[in-house]
């Protein structure tokens, strides 16, 4: 072996993208010490895709004081890089209207709003940004997007033709006109990438309230009153502007903000493992690669569906290089994984408790024995002499 791509994403709650590729590296190093191990950290448009694009790209972290989900002052972070010589930002959802910014006994979407996430997206533009990738995931927010278009100079009024301010709290309840005229000029000139796997409409059974307004703490009156807003602004919008945003796959993602972005500022929609792969230039890197290491904390069915592992089989497949999975558990039929990923292990050696095999020191050690122990049998069968003819036949 002389290059090997390791590309996993986090094992969640036990290592990083990046400490699962070191593991992987020394189990690696550990049987071919003369071969190349480059480790590119991966995710699928959720947690840990700013690291990701911010590692692949040399990149850096802005900060800005920015409105949490219920008006309340946070500090945010997003990432910048460059790429194909053009500043990029990269902007998540969940450092400014993140359901963990809200305490259990407080989360109610009828209150909350998206106002923080376009307020850290115009401090991007303010710098410079002209290139936005926004990932969409982990809202407190069902309002539909328009607490983040207020941000970015949307104006919104309510049926008496009062303006609606971001301190009326989720602004979908009352929102019966709009106004673009004080929109941000800067955002003619900005290209934006939404990295979300979500395919829910913006409203009905499976849009953005019936399916995810009860996990953030929505009543099933309040859901079906917030599919009502969401159904009256997706046919003002269409109104107004021509766009039917009921049409957009993925426009309930994230309480609606992927509606919002689509539907009213023209942003381009992609599955969140394509995206990180495009921005992290993995399409060059396999081309140079004998073997690729993946994995992810749990092989299962939803691993088929937009997940890492998958995602970069997919793209080495093109290639014609093999790829090996690793996970904390394999949790489906491997058949169904084997048709992208070439063989899949579990780095479980003994029983332990969830709580024991999640700790990070164990998760590590754990995924370096595993890969030393499959990189022996690829060393056994490359320095193998073929048996001689006689020896094989059947007696």
């Amino acid at each position: 072996m002389k290059h090997i791509l390791v590309a996993p994403d986090s094992f969640k709650g036990s290592l990083s993208a990046y400490k699962v590729g070191e593991a992987v590296a020394k189990g690696v190093k550990a049987v071919f010490p003369s071969a190349g191990v480059e480790i590119l950290p991966m995710a699928d448009g959720g947690e840990g895709t700013v690291e990701a694009l911010l590692y692949a790209n040399k990149g850096k972290v802005e900060e800005v004081e920015v409105s949490g989900p219920l008006m309340e002052r946070v500090l945010a972070k997003y990432g910048v890089f460059d790429y194909d010589g053009k500043p990029h930002a990269v902007i998540e959802c969940a450092e400014s209207t993140g359901l963990t910014l809200v305490p259990i006994d407080k989360r109610n979407p009828m209150k909350s709003n998206s106002y923080g996430f376009g307020e850290q997206i115009r401090d991007a533009i303010a710098k410079g940004y002209r290139h936005l990738v926004v990932t969409l995931g982990g809202s407190a927010t069902n309002d539909g997007g328009l607490g983040m278009l207020q941000a970015l100079g949307w104006r919104f009024y309510d049926q008496a033709g009062r303006l609606l301010t971001p301190e009326d709290g989720n602004p979908l309840l009352h929102a019966y006109d709009f106004s673009t005229e004080g929109v941000l000029p800067e955002l003619s000139e900005c290209t934006i990438t939404i990295a979300s796997d979500v395919m829910n409409p913006f409203y009905g059974p499976q849009g953005a309230a019936f399916v995810f307004a009860g996990q953030k703490g929505a009543s099933m009156e309040e859901i079906i009153e917030l599919d009502g807003h969401l159904k009256r602004f997706a046919d003002l919008v269409e109104k107004r502007l021509g766009v039917n945003i009921q049409a957009i796959s993925g426009a309930g993602a994230a309480g609606g903000l992927g509606g919002a972005f689509a539907g009213c500022l023209g942003a381009d929609m992609q599955s969140g493992i394509e995206m990180v792969l495009h921005y992290a230039n993995a399409a060059e890197k396999m081309k140079h690669a004998d073997l690729v290491f993946t994995g992810e904390g749990s092989l299962d069915s939803q691993s088929i569906y937009g997940k890492v592992p998958v995602g970069v089989a997919k793209l080495a497949r093109k290639y014609g290089i093999k790829v090996i999975g690793i996970a904390g558990r394999i949790d489906t039929d491997t058949k169904l994984l084997n048709e992208h990923i070439d063989a899949v292990f579990s780095i479980q050696t003994q029983c332990r408790t969830l709580e024991e095999a999640m700790q990070p020191e164990v998760t590590e050690r754990q995924i370096e024995v595993t890969v030393e122990q499959i990189c022996r049998l690829m060393e056994e069968a490359e320095n193998r002499p073929p048996a001689p003819l006689e020896s094989r036949q059947d007696h």
